[in-house]
């Protein structure tokens, strides 16, 4: 599954390189590949973090609910 994860995260970067118009063989980019570059480098990971804030806000559990997870998973394979 690592592999997997390692895979796409290669993949997906390339195509984000592509899309903002990254040239591997100049020295120096242009004005417009660095700002979109930039603008990737913050929507990127702001997107992925709200997306895993909605995910844990509707995540419902309670801390009751916790222990009761905890004390089947002990009773089907013991205190650890």
């Amino acid at each position: 599954m690592v592999k997997l994860g390692q895979a796409l995260a290669l993949i997906l970067s390339g195509v984000v390189l592509k899309v903002v118009g990254f040239d591997a063989g100049v020295t120096t980019q242009t004005v417009e590949t660095m700002t979109n570059l930039r603008i990737a480098d913050i929507v990127i990971p702001a997107s992925t973090a709200a997306l895993a804030i909605l995910m844990m806000w509707n995540y419902d559990i309670t801390e009751e609910k916790a222990h009761q997870i905890k004390e089947k998973l002990i009773e089907r394979r013991g205190d650890i």
